[in-house]
């Protein structure tokens, strides 16, 4: 993989789960922690007979898939602001992209990516029959310090997730004012 184009994945990875975790996992970072590691373990599973080594471009692909699942109806894009297209065929187009620049044998690991989001949507909005399997275990959330205690790492650093700072800062408590400050130079 190119520089360049591992960057891009960087940032697309960055931008779709930072949108999925704050707009559909907003108290509960648990949970998303532990659907990204049942994602992982399922593109490791679909990915061995395929035989690829890294596995980071079917996640990204899997989340793009969730991404572009859980838009709102009838939300486009613009695709290079060329093109404008439905969200909902994006992660299509990705694939496509994928099979003419990189062969059958990259589309086949994007579409493995597509086929775990696929499930993700489907099992846990959609039906709802992975429901139970989407709620974090105790010691993730344990880990996660979602269990309602404060963590103290030594030192009086106490650990809050970023949900709990995010609430915190919505209800107007945590908020730091410290003042005007004044400009360098002056």
């Amino acid at each position: 993989m190119k520089p360049i184009a591992f960057i891009i994945e960087v940032v697309m990875f960055y931008r779709n789960s930072l949108d999925i975790e704050s707009h559909h996992f907003p108290v509960s970072s648990a949970d998303y922690a532990w659907q990204l590691f049942l994602v992982c373990l399922n593109i490791l599973i679909l990915n061995l007979p395929l035989g690829s080594f890294t596995h980071t471009h079917a996640f990204l692909m899997a989340l793009i898939y969730l991404s572009c699942a859980l838009a709102p109806a009838g939300a486009q894009t613009s695709f290079w602001g060329l093109v404008t297209l439905p969200v909902k065929y994006l992660p299509y187009v990705y694939i496509l992209i994928d099979y003419l620049n990189l062969g059958p044998g990259a589309a086949a690991v994007s579409i493995s990516g597509a086929v775990v989001g696929h499930l993700w949507w489907w099992g846990v909005w959609d039906s709802d029959a992975l429901r139970p399997w989407a709620r974090a275990p105790w010691f993730v959330r344990s880990l996660m310090g979602e269990d309602g205690r404060r963590r103290n790492l030594g030192g009086g650093v106490y650990v809050e997730p970023p949900a709990r700072v995010r609430e915190n800062a919505a209800r107007g408590t945590g908020i730091k004012n410290w003042g005007g400050g004044r400009r360098l130079g002056d």
